[in-house]
């Protein structure tokens, strides 16, 4: 089955079940279509992408993964088109990383820097958080500079600012001792430095503030740090490939603070599959979940796209949920 025939596939099971194609990442609208903006960027909107994942064809791995996603690139392409396609498309995206398919090789790094570059030709700041699948040497030949402006040495940690709300990008990243190993890409971890680094900062913020990353933050053991900042406003990641909410705390006294941490889908991978969109006024911010697609091809594409998978869609597309300021 070739990949065109699996996006067909998807879209044609859809319409057969009787529910409405929620704009997915196969089906993009055709408005968005190699569109290009004209208007101006959005300084009050942050758009949120994670686990691109994009990979080398097998027959390119230098680390066989064991498996191909054909579809993925052009799945990606056209929700960064849908990002560009927007009246005033947000000013700054932040990716929460898993740029990579699997081992960080050189050419998974030039196929996502392709794909992501009409949004900085527009004029739009994208910056990156580390994964697990990332290896930052590699991911430096096509996306320079973070080892120079990263606020911690070794790691690549940055500050994007917005005129209402800040974002802490931390990475979590441990690289594996052996590439090409499933199992060794499984490490997580801060760091002293960056966890010092990390108390510091957010013992003195004066703006709202989210902090990002790709890991859940009680992975990172950071949610009761994070939750007891009163500058914190939310936390969020990447990692799962679905779309989901918890909620963070430090404790059960009077003094307790409760934020809500998110969790983001996969650019055009597998399961979720979709983009947040993040507008910000001076009290709150809301997120509005741009659910795209769900599917669930890890060995190979379904022939069938089961029911489940639209109700899955259905489920987050146009959901919004809202950050206090």
């Amino acid at each position: 089955m070739t990949r065109r025939d699996f996006t067909k596939g998807l879209f044609a099971a859809g319409l057969a079940a009787g529910l409405p194609v929620i704009g997915r990442a196969d089906e993009a609208p055709s408005a968005a279509a190699g569109a290009r903006p004209s208007r101006s960027l959005d300084p009050f909107a942050i758009g949120v992408i994670s686990d691109i994942h994009t990979g080398l064809p097998w027959s390119r791995q230098k680390y066989r993964t064991g498996r191909e996603y054909p579809w993925q690139p052009d799945a990606s392409k056209r929700l960064v088109d849908e990002i560009l396609a927007l009246p005033h498309p947000p000013a700054n995206v932040i990716g929460l990383g898993d740029i990579s398919l699997a081992f960080g090789e050189t050419g998974d790094y030039e196929i996502a820097a392709e794909t992501l570059k009409p949004l900085s030709d527009a004029g739009i700041k994208v910056t990156h958080a580390m994964g697990n699948h990332d290896i930052r040497a590699e991911f430096l030949k096509f996306f320079p500079g973070y080892d120079t402006t990263t606020k911690v040495p070794g790691r690549f940690v940055s500050v994007v600012e917005t005129p209402h709300v800040d974002f802490i990008l931390l990475d979590s990243l441990k690289e594996p001792v052996k590439r090409g190993d499933y199992a060794a890409c499984t490490g997580l971890g801060l760091g002293e430095a960056q966890m010092e680094w990390l108390r510091e900062t957010l013992s003195s913020l004066v703006k709202p503030t989210f902090v990002c990353a790709h890991h859940a933050a009680w992975d990172l053991k950071i949610d009761k740090l994070c939750a007891k900042s009163p500058k914190v406003v939310g936390y969020l990641h990447g990692h799962h490939h679905h779309w989901m909410t918890n909620y963070l705390h430090n404790g059960y006294s009077d003094a307790a603070r409760v934020i809500r941490m998110m969790g983001f889908p996969s650019l055009g991978l597998d399961f979720d599959v979709g983009w947040g969109l993040i507008r910000t006024s001076p009290s709150k911010a809301v997120l509005e979940c741009r659910a795209r697609d769900h599917y669930f091809p890890v060995k190979k594409p379904a022939a069938e796209r089961p029911p489940q998978w639209d109700l899955f869609v259905r489920d987050w597309a146009g959901r919004e949920i809202s950050f206090a300021l």
